[in-house]
């Protein structure tokens, strides 16, 4: 048999591979991603020359802010949607539905609004006054994130990944061509807070209109939707609910002991470490429709999410010593000190995202749940110890740490569902 007869079955398995719809999903999304990594660079390169130093940290403590509380209204609903989306298979279903959590992700909007009126006086008076200033200002504009969330999650649970692609970078593009176009304008930190927000809603407007939701038949939509949040939805929304502890306190408890300069370093470090995860999620997300039918996770997905994560944040564990000074001056070069834990913490991160969408999708939300708690709490306390002591350092320890106790779980509560004999299931 010759050379060429014995190579030829792998490549054409390979080409196959990268021919395949889910490579093709992959390649767009994680292009989306990796596009919307770059123009967050240039977005922060843009409003770091614009605004001093202190009011950047305030603008980076006011959008994590919205992460930190935003994940607090979901109560269920969108990885309930996300499910029902992925397993239905009647088109005038799957409309009927959307209509439903765009309804309920309306009422969660309006309740998020509300809260934050109310959060903006609690952050005005105990942790940064003139925060609470530009929140309280901003809260009609912040009923978007569940609105975006909910968008996110349809996306996904149908497999659409040009809509989610689209979805994820377009709020900034938008904003990345308001800067270009008035680059000579003065920029506040509540106008850089509003053109964030503003890009966010236009672009979360336009996919629910190429979503088009249907309307028919909503009583028993919205009921479906709600039972599929008891039986699953609020597994993973109380998984996510301890999470949503860990999103964002980082930089409020750098805010609070150490200053918004430090805080602005620290969100100059995670913004270039943000690309390391980006093919691990992106292969992830593709795959979500596919591991609800799966009995394992393909090699190949494993190979790909780990081989990404790996170069990539070498990559930029070695390069940001170049790259930070080049797009945000030297005035930021504190932050590299915590650039290599991060850029360690994210391979991290980006071992997990293919076991947590297996589990997800595989109605795994018991699972979920526990290992949520259980590293959320870790990295809370982790937080509330290292930060006030060891500042940045402390913030990049305790990601560290929550994201290699998080594999361990993922990989255990893995084992049990492909071999459940072998655990005693």
């Amino acid at each position: 048999m010759s050379p060429e007869m014995t190579a030829s079955p792998p490549l054409s398995a390979l080409r196959a591979a990268w021919s395949s719809p889910l490579a093709r999903k992959t390649v767009l999304y994680s292009t989306a991603m990796a596009t919307n990594a770059l123009l967050g660079v240039f977005v922060y390169s843009v409003l770091t020359r614009r605004l001093p130093v202190e009011d950047f940290g305030t603008y980076s403590f006011v959008i994590a802010f919205f992460l930190f509380t935003g994940m607090f209204f979901d109560f269920g609903i969108a990885p309930a949607g996300m499910r029902l989306m992925a397993t239905t298979k009647d088109d005038t279903e799957r409309a009927s539905t959307r209509g439903a959590l765009f309804v309920l992700s309306s009422g969660l909007g309006l309740l998020y609004m509300l809260a934050v009126v109310v959060g903006s006086f609690v952050v005005e008076r105990f942790v940064h006054p003139g925060a609470g200033q530009v929140l309280l200002i901003m809260a009609p504009l912040a009923a978007v994130y569940p609105l975006q969330e909910m968008v996110f999650s349809v996306a996904q649970g149908e497999s659409r990944m040009a809509l989610l692609s689209a979805a994820t970078v377009m709020p900034r593009i938008l904003l990345a061509v308001v800067l270009l176009l008035f680059t000579g304008a003065a920029m506040t930190l509540t106008g850089a807070v509003f053109l964030t927000l503003l890009g966010m809603m236009l672009s979360t407007a336009f996919a629910i209109m190429l979503l088009r939701p249907g309307f028919s038949d909503l009583r028993a939509s919205i009921a479906a939707v709600l039972q599929e949040v008891r039986e699953y939805g609020r597994d993973i929304y109380a998984g996510r609910l301890v999470d949503g502890l860990t999103v964002g306190l980082d930089k409020m408890l750098l805010s609070l002991f150490h200053g918004m300069s430090i805080t602005a370093y620290y969100s100059i470090a995670m913004t270039m470490s943000t690309p390391i995860a980006m093919g691990s999620k992106a292969v992830s997300h593709s795959a979500y429709k596919d591991f609800a039918s799966e009995q394992r996770i393909p090699s190949r997905i494993l190979m790909v999410s780990f081989g990404w994560s790996a170069f990539i944040g070498l990559c930029i564990g070695l390069g940001g010593f170049v790259l930070v000074p080049l797009f945000f001056t030297d005035s930021y070069a504190e932050a590299l000190s915590v650039l290599p834990l991060l850029a360690l913490g994210g391979i991290l991160l980006g071992a997990n995202h293919p076991f947590h969408a297996f589990l997800a999708a595989r109605r795994q939300g018991r699972a979920i749940r526990i290992m949520s708690i259980t590293t959320s709490c870790l990295n809370v306390v982790l937080n509330i110890t290292l930060i006030p002591l060891i500042g940045m350092t402390g913030a990049a320890l305790a990601f560290i740490t929550t994201y290699a106790v998080n594999i361990g779980m993922n990989l255990w509560f893995y084992r049990k569902v492909v071999n459940p004999e072998a655990t005693g299931l």
